[in-house]
C-alpha cells in the first residue's frame, strides 16, 4: 500500500511538472503575440524601450508629415523617405545635407529602391535657390517647396521642433510618420546605419 502511494505521489509530481511546463510555453507564446508591434511607430517605440542604439534622435511623439507629403506622386510600393528641410535658401549647410543624403542613398545598394529623397525648400526663399542647378546636381531628388510655417506647425510640440534656421534631415516611414531626425552635427554614417536597420526589419511593401 505504501509503495503504491509513493508511485501515485510521484505521478502527481510528474503531472504538475508537465502542467507547469505547458503554462510557461503557452505563456511565452501568448506574450509574444501580444508584444508584436502592429505599426512602424509601435515597433520603433518598442526598440527604444529595449535599448537599441539609434544614431539619430527619436521624434517623440511621432509626427505625421502626410499633410506636407501626401500630394507627391507615389509608386505601387510606398517608400521610406529622407526629408531635408529648413534653412534660408540652400546655403553650404543645406548643400552638405543634400550631398550626404545622396551618398547615403547610393551606399544602401540593393535597398536603395526602397528609399526616396525629398527636399522641402521654404517658398519664401525660392529666389535664393537655383532650382535648375540643384536638380542637375541631384537628379533623383524630389523638390517640393513648402511654407516653413506649415512645417513648424506639423512639428510643434514634438522633440523635432526647431527654429528652422539650419537644414535638417528627417526619416519618414512609408505612411508619412516622422520617426528620427538629424542635425548637421550628426555623422552621416549614423543615418546610413539607422536606415539599414530600419529597412532590414521593416516589411518590404
Amino acid at each position: 500500500m505504501t509503495e503504491q502511494t509513493e508511485i501515485t505521489a510521484k505521478q502527481r509530481g510528474f503531472q504538475y511538472q508537465i502542467w507547469i511546463m505547458l503554462i510557461i510555453v503557452f505563456g511565452v507564446i501568448l506574450a509574444g503575440f501580444l508584444m508584436v508591434p502592429k505599426t512602424e511607430e509601435q515597433r520603433l517605440a518598442m526598440m527604444a524601450r529595449m535599448g537599441t542604439t539609434n544614431q539619430g534622435e527619436i521624434v517623440s511623439p511621432t509626427v505625421d508629415m502626410g499633410p506636407l507629403l501626401a500630394a507627391l506622386p507615389q509608386g505601387e510600393a510606398p517608400k521610406w523617405k529622407v526629408v531635408a528641410a529648413g534653412g534660408e535658401g540652400c546655403n553650404q549647410g543645406c548643400q552638405d545635407v543634400l550631398t550626404n543624403s545622396r551618398q547615403i542613398h547610393m551606399l544602401l545598394g540593393k535597398s536603395s529602391g526602397r528609399l526616396e529623397r525629398i527636399y522641402l525648400p521654404d517658398t519664401a526663399s525660392l529666389e535664393l535657390i537655383d532650382m535648375q542647378e540643384l536638380q542637375a546636381v541631384h537628379p533623383y531628388l524630389v523638390i517640393e517647396p513648402i511654407d516653413n510655417l506649415a512645417l513648424s506647425e506639423v512639428l510643434r510640440g514634438s522633440s523635432a521642433e526647431w527654429d528652422m534656421m539650419d537644414t535638417r534631415y528627417f526619416v519618414v516611414t512609408p505612411d508619412y510618420q516622422v520617426v528620427l531626425f538629424y542635425t548637421q552635427q550628426h555623422d552621416g554614417g549614423g543615418l546610413l546605419e539607422d536606415l539599414k536597420h530600419l529597412l532590414k526589419y521593416s516589411p518590404n511593401r
